[in-house]
């Protein structure tokens, strides 16, 4: 088959990671793979790097603009009219928008959309949330499949008219990451915080990796961080991401007083590597479809707070394999941060058990045989 994946964005988070993932194994099964996506970002560099076929649709982005909609649309059009695929499968709300229509008027034969999360589960005003749900319903209504990665998502869009039949759960899937030892990960990230190494092995440290983007909850966990470190003087948190809120959140652990306790490390490649480093990861999400970073963390074999967002407890299992807090609520966080580091045994039994229902849950061949499947 020629498969065309579409996707809005080309910096590196997990629906750019799934699409990355997917490609190389359809590619190794015989298949011909084709990519467009926005911009020429960090997706586009590692396609490219193992010889995959892109196109940059430059204008597309993820704010709505009809101008700049109207161009990428043409652009998407054009891709799909040259390329004849037999299949797209589409990534992220614009894209999938996009390319459902372009695709049809084509007439190709099987287009899927995967839903990395309901746009219209964002923190947004009620009318912005009413236009993503009817451009949601529209784009489910001109594809063939809608692919959602938790059973949560697939209920809500089962109350969509006319959707149900198109609708499959495929988790994600990953292969164990490689990671460093210990004192290798704390060694890379001390120099990175430009730390003294003695000083960052003698700290408990909070872990993120996270896009910094309103969606994460990041400036929740700042908040929340402020009572931990006020009553546990050894803990120390590292964010490890980049994206649009950088400088926001600067000034938020700044207000807070966490200079030299809260640290933005920026992004670094292949940043899983890197998990040994912390002692408890946190997601403080406010939306979520099913986070690779999570199962990455249980990997790791990493005691994780989060918040009961997306698929999420689809992975955790709350006081058994991990700690679920309600999202926005820093004070709820900054407990179950605290409960973590107050009882180290049992923080250590739960990421044994996550590593496990990692392991047997969430495999790589599985999740790209479903899709194969499709």
């Amino acid at each position: 088959m020629k498969i065309l994946y579409v996707i809005t964005k080309s910096n590196w988070g997990g629906a750019q990671r799934h699409v990355y993932d997917l490609a190389v194994a359809m590619k190794s099964r015989g298949n011909t793979v084709v990519v467009a996506l926005g911009g020429n970002g960090i997706l586009r560099e590692k396609l490219e790097d193992i010889g995959l076929k892109t196109y940059a649709i430059n204008k597309l982005g993820r704010d709505v603009s009809v101008v700049q909609d109207t161009g990428s649309f043409r652009e998407i059009f054009i891709t799909i009219k040259h390329e004849k695929p037999d299949v797209i499968h589409l990534h992220s709300p614009k894209a999938a928008g996009l390319g459902a229509i372009a695709g049809r008027l084509l007439g190709v034969k099987k287009i899927i959309y995967t839903v990395h999360g309901w746009s219209f589960n964002e923190n947004r005003p009620l009318y912005q949330k009413c236009a993503i749900m009817l451009a949601s319903w529209i784009t489910m209504l001109c594809v063939h499949k809608v692919v959602l990665l938790s059973e949560h998502e697939r209920k809500q869009a089962e109350r969509f008219p006319w959707t149900k039949d198109k609708l499959c759960v495929i988790p994600l899937g990953i292969k164990a990451p490689i990671f460093m030892s210990v004192d290798g990960a704390k060694q890379t990230l001390a120099k990175k915080l430009n730390m003294n190494f003695g000083e960052f092995k003698r700290k408990t440290v909070i872990g993120t990796i996270a896009e910094l983007h309103k969606n994460k909850g990041l400036k929740y966990l700042i908040e929340a961080l402020k009572n931990v470190c006020s009553s546990h003087q050894e803990v120390i948190s590292v964010i490890i991401g980049d994206g649009d809120l950088l400088t926001e959140l600067h000034m938020e652990i700044k207000k807070a007083g966490l200079e030299g306790k809260v640290f933005l490390a920026g992004y670094m490649e292949n940043a899983s590597q890197y998990l040994k480093a912390f002692h408890i990861f946190t997601l403080p999400s406010i939306k979520e479809g099913l986070p690779y970073v999570i199962l990455e963390a249980g990997s790791a074999s990493l005691p994780v707070v989060a918040t009961t967002v997306g698929g999420i407890p689809e992975i955790i299992d709350d006081m058994k394999s991990g700690v679920l807090v309600q999202s926005k609520d820093p004070s709820e966080l900054a407990h179950a941060i605290s409960y973590m580091i107050e009882h180290p045994v049992l923080a250590r039994q739960y990421g044994a058990i996550l590593r496990e229902n990692v392991s047997s849950k969430f495999e790589l061949e599985k999740m790209i045989t479903s899709i194969a499947a499709l």
